[in-house]
């Protein structure tokens, strides 16, 4: 609810406080004076389009403060939330302009938000509503939206959403999995031969790395052929290891006249034996195979010229050609799994689907007949505001599968006795139109749902008997939530819990102010005498006025 708001420098406003109360609430002034200057200021706070060259004249800074009373436990407050907002108090927005760059800033109690943070906590704040109001029921996209609201569908949509969103992942994930499934087996001929070449070659793990210390190895064998070659006949010309086996067995012929004395030459000699045993088997080795296999080196050579070739083929390093093959034989397998991938989505797909059409029906089932009942609550509310020929119809008809379900769902009416039913805004008459607007808000209000209706000269073309059911529907819907209504007619007007007026005045030097000021009783009698006779307030004026107030 609207409880506080603060112009300055807007227009043809310099400074206005207001208080705005619960219920309903009258904004009036002689023809000219600007009344829906107070609008065109909650738009400009709101984010709402406005064109309008809005700072003051002289002026080079303007501001609009709004105080707003929200329910703990509102859709807002929970918005706010998730923006780690919090509220100790009311909600207060602030927004302003300067002259010298027209920039304007947005604040939530002190905090910079976003213009689009900014109509989005709007939407849950103020509605406004006049003839050519486009925002909501005149808008068809937005019937269906009314419709479940008074049909109190908000937990069954939730779980129809659910189930939409559910199936249309699965669904994604099924273009997904066809798509990857066909680029696999467009690349099947390919990935086969490739996993063939591979396997063929047998790399291993280090294998190139292995393949070059062995050349490097082979080559330096090569390069010191000679120098093997004499270490070759040194060991071997003298006969070194077999004077070594022969003083060992000569000194074992001592051991039993000896003893232990003649144990450790032995054993020294025996330690000496199997050292150059072992060296010069190690020499002889590397010696035989530098004669034996002097080829390696072209095999190895070819061998790295296989491995190195097949890796630029596939534009990975020799090391990981074994992990590439893993790789290619995995999309392989996928390709002979993924029918049963398909199928298995597929099978899911069906059942959300199974799940959502139920869901739909269930809704859809609610919706008709909620539209019965607000059917007939529309045509009362018409009665009542003297279109007693007037029929209203909620048409449920089946329309695309969406979030909300499979209906289409759009207002019609008729106006006169022999018309077609039709569309909202194929009504011509504005008189008409303001009315049909008001028992659809009367209708679909819920109590206390914390937003600040605006209605901007809903009673023109309209007066006395049918002004005043006006008023009293007004004064019905103020009950529910706060109104705001800016009239020209002394029956809605005299309808209201509390009335503002609005005035201009024009200083010696020329200078315009609009002033707005809340009306005493005596005020509101006079003003309302003002709104039946004119400028010049007659006796009988100020008695009707008297009977109108009551």
């Amino acid at each position: 609810m609207l409880c506080a708001l603060t112009i300055e420098n807007i227009l043809l406003i310099k400074r206005v406080e207001l208080e705005f109360k619960a219920g309903l609430n009258t904004l009036t002034g002689e023809t000219g004076v600007g009344k829906s200057v107070l609008l065109d200021c909650l738009g400009f706070l709101l984010g709402w389009k406005n064109n309008k060259e809005l700072l003051r004249n002289g002026e080079e800074k303007g501001e609009v403060t709004a105080e707003f009373i929200i329910d703990n436990g509102s859709e807002l407050f929970k918005i706010l939330e998730n923006y780690d907002i919090t509220l100790k108090d009311n909600l207060i927005l602030r927004r302003t302009i300067n002259r010298r760059d027209n920039r304007k800033r947005n604040f939530l109690n002190d905090k910079i938000i976003s213009l689009d943070f900014l109509k989005q906590v709007a939407k849950h704040l103020v509605e406004l509503q006049g003839q050519n109001d486009s925002q909501t029921l005149m808008s068809e996209q937005n019937h269906i939206v009314c419709l479940d609201d008074f049909a109190g569908l908000q937990s069954k949509l939730k779980e129809l959403q659910t189930l939409w969103k559910a199936k249309n992942d699965l669904q994604k994930h099924l273009n997904d999995e066809i798509e990857k499934t066909q680029q696999l087996k467009r690349d099947r001929e390919y990935l086969e031969f490739s996993a063939e070449e591979i396997t063929r070659l047998n790399v291993q793990v280090n294998e190139e790395q292995d393949l070059l210390e062995r050349r490097k190895h082979i080559k330096a064998l090569v390069k010191n052929k000679e120098k093997f070659d004499k270490i070759e006949k040194l060991l071997t010309e003298h006969n070194f290891e077999g004077h070594l086996i022969e003083t060992i067995n000569l000194l074992g012929t001592f051991r039993s006249s000896l003893g232990e004395i003649i144990e450790r030459p032995i054993n020294s000699l025996e330690r000496a034996l199997d050292e150059f045993s072992d060296a010069h088997a190690t020499i002889s080795g590397i010696t035989d195979f530098q004669l034996s296999d002097g080829s390696e080196i072209e095999q190895i050579e070819n061998r790295l010229y296989d491995i190195r070739s097949i890796s630029r083929k596939h534009n990975v390093e020799v090391g990981l050609l074994p992990l590439l093959l893993e790789d290619i034989n995995k999309k392989l397998a996928n390709v002979k799994e993924s029918n049963e991938k398909i199928r298995i989505i597929q099978n899911k797909i069906e059942e959300k689907k199974d799940l959502y059409e139920k869901k739909a029906k269930e809704v859809s089932k609610i919706r008709t007949s909620a539209a019965k009942v607000l059917d007939e609550k529309v045509v009362f509310e018409l009665k009542y505001l003297k279109m007693a020929e007037c029929l209203f119809k909620t048409e449920v008809s089946a329309g695309k599968f969406g979030a909300k379900g499979m209906d289409s769902v759009v207002f019609k009416v008729k106006t006169n006795r022999g018309g077609v039913m039709d569309t909202l805004n194929k009504i011509s008459s504005g008189g008409e139109m303001s009315r049909f607007l008001l028992a659809l808000k009367v209708c679909l209000t819920k109590k206390n749902q914390g937003i600040t209706m605006i209605f901007d000269e809903i009673d023109r073309g309209i007066g006395g008997a049918t002004a005043d059911a006006v008023g009293l529907r007004l004064k019905n819907l103020a009950n529910l939530t706060q109104v705001i209504v800016v009239t020209h007619s002394p029956q809605v007007a005299a309808h209201g819990s509390h009335q503002w007026k609005v005035e201009k005045s024009t200083s010696k030097n020329n200078e315009t102010t609009t002033y707005i000021s809340e009306l005493s009783a005596a005020e509101r009698l006079s003003e309302i005498a003002r709104m039946i006779s004119g400028q010049k307030i007659s006796n009988e004026a100020r008695a009707a006025a008297k009977k109108l107030l009551g």
